[in-house]
């Protein structure tokens, strides 16, 4: 692929283009990768395994693109993930679990989308989370557990 043999690239800055896609296996290989910036793009969707590999991830900024969804067990396996920018896209739901094992995330922005639910135990295990955006979605209540 694109960025085969670049196993020591710590910081991939993509933000700022017109993409709109990201093909399955793009960040294969990226072994040492610890900051990823998609920012300020039209990525509409994203492959379920997109970041599998990615396992010392520490930041993820995917803000101001026009993502409308989010495929269930997109951070599977990034357990070092600190940051992760989702604010001013489309979401209008989150898949339950979506951020299962994430331990170590300290913040999560997700204001600015249109989210008018949020599933039961969504930020169960969050133990490190000490910012949470959730302001400028159209939320009408609370699950009792959140």
């Amino acid at each position: 692929g694109l960025f085969d043999g670049l196993s020591s690239l710590e910081v991939l800055a993509l933000h700022n283009n017109r993409l709109s896609a990201l093909p399955d296996g793009l960040f294969d290989g990226l072994w040492s990768l610890q900051q990823l910036g998609l920012d300020h793009n039209h990525i509409s969707a994203l492959p379920a395994g997109l970041f599998s590999g990615l396992s010392n991830l520490q930041e993820l900024w995917l803000e101001h693109n026009s993502l409308s969804a989010l495929p269930a067990g997109l951070f599977d396996g990034l357990s070092h993930l600190q940051k992760v920018g989702l604010d001013y896209n489309h979401l209008s739901a989150l898949p339950a679990g979506l951020f299962d094992g994430l331990s170590s995330l300290e913040v999560l922005a997700l204001h600015n989308n249109r989210l008018s639910a949020l599933p039961d135990g969504l930020f169960d295990g969050l133990w490190s989370l000490q910012q949470l955006g959730l302001d400028h979605n159209h939320i009408s209540a609370l699950p009792a557990g959140l």
